[in-house]
This record gives C-alpha cells, structure tokens and sequence, in this order.
C-alpha cells in the first residue's frame, strides 16, 4: 500500500469513527489528525516516524 493509499484509508476511518448518530465530528481536528497519521503509518510503514515526539 503506498502512502497516499494509507493517509486515504486512515482518513476514511478516522472520521467514519469520530462521527456521532448526529452526524457531528466528536474529537477536536488535532486529535483527529494524530489519529490518520498514526493507522497511515500502521498501514504503510515508512521507517522512523518523525511527527511521533514522545520519545
């Protein structure tokens, strides 16, 4: 899976998760941004994550 693919996907779960019966979007954006770009990264792997600063 390339890339672009995974940020695709991840984003199409993110917000198919984040989205309540009202059709709101639930997390604030920053939270909902961490999240696509932590199953992209699961999804297509790249090497070191650099936007990962807990270390």
């Amino acid at each position: 899976m390339t890339r672009a693919e995974a940020l695709d996907l991840a984003q199409k779960t993110v917000t198919a998760m984040a989205t309540n019966t009202r059709g709101y979007q639930d997390q604030p954006f920053d939270a909902r941004v961490s999240a696509v770009l932590r199953i992209a990264n699961f999804l297509a792997p790249t090497g070191e994550n650099t936007d990962d600063h807990r270390r």
